[in-house]
């Protein structure tokens, strides 16, 4: 599957989560078992992911899957499709109106990521790159924002299980927000609304997936961003459910620079 036939695909991927939700009519809150890394898996969840199952058993669409819920599942693909079907779960669950479907193809690793698609299930705002052709939000192009030490916006994870530094950084900036999805966050920097994410979990458990950034990291990628490691380095990850990264995403190497 390549070029529009891919984009039509996780678009379609993205309307059938979006009514999934949207149409539950039970208790979304409700555990229903655990996921693939041990985690609660709520209705809401579960629901989201069997939408996008389903979508791709009637479209016959050979891709494997690797998601939150059912980790890896081998479709005799050639790619994998990597998906978080609820990212701010939490969010949605408590009625913070923050919570997306990111959805993602690839081979094995975060770094030869093809395409990937956002949907903010509250807006209705969609989020889509593809490597070497930009980024763009509901079909317009997106950039990163430029630098500008006196008008710094940060996303900070902060909070009970946030690394001491998360303060410190967050001190740097005029003004912190954060969303508590990754995927939304990473997009805040993709459209240039945030110059800085910064994730730094003080228990591993606690830290990113690949099916929280995989989309989302190529859309910062492709609208001139950087996604780094917390050594600074272009961030990677194996298409692996247990694999976990804390990560700096900028709109310009400069902000980076300064909070080191």
């Amino acid at each position: 599957m390549v070029g529009r036939r891919v984009k039509e695909l996780l678009l379609e991927l993205a309307d059938a989560v979006q009514h999934a939700v949207a149409e539950i009519a039970e208790d979304p809150a409700e555990v229903l078992g655990r996921g693939a890394d041990g985690a609660p898996s709520t209705r809401i969840d579960r629901v989201a992911e069997e939408a996008v199952l389903r979508v791709l058993e009637y479209e016959d669409a050979r891709l494997n899957v690797l998601s939150e819920e059912a980790g890896f599942v081998d479709r005799g693909g050639d790619a994998t499709l990597v998906l978080d079907p609820i990212d701010g779960t939490h969010n949605a669950l408590r009625g913070v109106p923050a919570y997306s479907v990111s959805i993602a193809i690839g081979r094995s690793r975060l770094a030869d990521i093809e395409e990937g698609l956002v949907r903010d299930l509250v807006s209705g705002a969609t989020y889509y790159a593809a490597k070497g052709h930009g980024a763009k939000l509901n079909g317009r192009p997106i950039r990163v924002h430029g630098y500008d030490p006196k008008d710094l916006l940060f996303s900070v994870y902060l909070g009970t299980n946030a690394d001491r530094d998360a303060a410190r950084i967050a001190s740097l900036a005029r003004r912190v927000r954060n969303l508590g999805a990754a995927s939304l966050d990473l997009c805040l920097v993709a459209r240039g609304a945030a110059d800085l994410y910064y994730m730094h979990s003080a228990v591993p458990d606690l830290r990113l997936r690949v099916v929280d950034i995989a989309a989302g990291t190529l859309i910062v990628r492709e609208a001139g961003g950087l996604v780094l490691d917390l050594a600074g380095r272009d961030l990677d990850l194996p298409f692996d459910s247990s694999a976990r990264t804390d990560l700096a995403a900028v709109g310009d190497r400069r902000v980076w620079e300064a909070i080191r």
